[in-house]
């Protein structure tokens, strides 16, 4: 039996995932609210220096361990350990697709920024690369991101700020509901009228429907 499939045997009814990336460190609230949430915990190679500082023990630590420390690991077992050693891909990248592996279709990453624009950037082609095979959310600690696709709808708090950019291309014949500034059947071009930026929410629930193409959405938030 692989190891992959011992996971999926012992983890047989889980339902999403935690990835914690060596960024910067989370707050620890928010840390503690997707842990709750979450029912598996990747550590994404140093970002299990950033769970063992706040005592959580990751079901897995995935990547290279070009930035996992010694006291970290001696913390432990070998058994949570899945060496990726290839450089053609990030280490969050690496986590993202060890949940895949195990048929996650919800994930959620914490300190994917990585405290450098290049690394914030790499986080959102993850986002959209892997967006078809799962839903997979991002979180700072004033906002979540994920990009969208055909239709979209949530219940969220009036008030709220939300944006919908379209980073890595166009996005056609968008039509929204519940946000101040709605969309009709319009598109949303990079560079181009109109901007996506900072709309509102007034009322429930939320809607986004794409004729075509992926959309970055962004979402403030409060608490879980």
């Amino acid at each position: 039996m692989s190891n992959v499939d011992g996971i999926k045997k012992q983890y047989k009814f889980l339902k999403n995932a935690l990835i914690v990336c060596n960024g910067n460190p989370p707050p620890k609230d928010l840390l503690y609210q997707l842990w709750e949430k979450t029912t598996y915990h990747v550590a994404a190679d140093g970002g299990a220096n950033i769970l063992a500082k706040n005592k959580y023990m990751p079901d897995a630590v995935v990547g290279d361990f070009d930035s996992l420390t010694s006291k970290t690991r001696d913390k432990m077992p070998n058994s949570k350990f899945l060496h990726i050693p290839e450089q053609d891909t990030n280490d969050a990248d690496k986590a993202v697709r060890h949940c895949l592996e195990l048929g996650f279709k919800e994930i959620h990453l914490l300190s994917a920024d990585g405290g450098r624009q290049d690394q914030f950037l790499s986080g959102l082609e993850i986002l959209f690369k892997y967006s078809e095979y799962a839903r997979l959310i991002s979180w700072t600690q004033i906002e979540r991101m994920e990009f969208i696709n055909r239709n979209w709808k949530e219940k969220i708090k009036p008030g709220t700020i939300l944006s919908i950019l379209p980073i890595f291309g166009a996005a056609e014949g968008i039509v929204t509901k519940g946000l101040k500034y709605e969309l009709n059947n319009q598109n949303l071009i990079p560079g181009k009228i109109p901007s996506g930026v900072s709309n509102l929410v007034v009322s429930n629930h939320v809607s986004v429907n794409i004729k075509k193409g992926k959309l970055l959405l962004l979402v403030q938030h409060e608490a879980l």
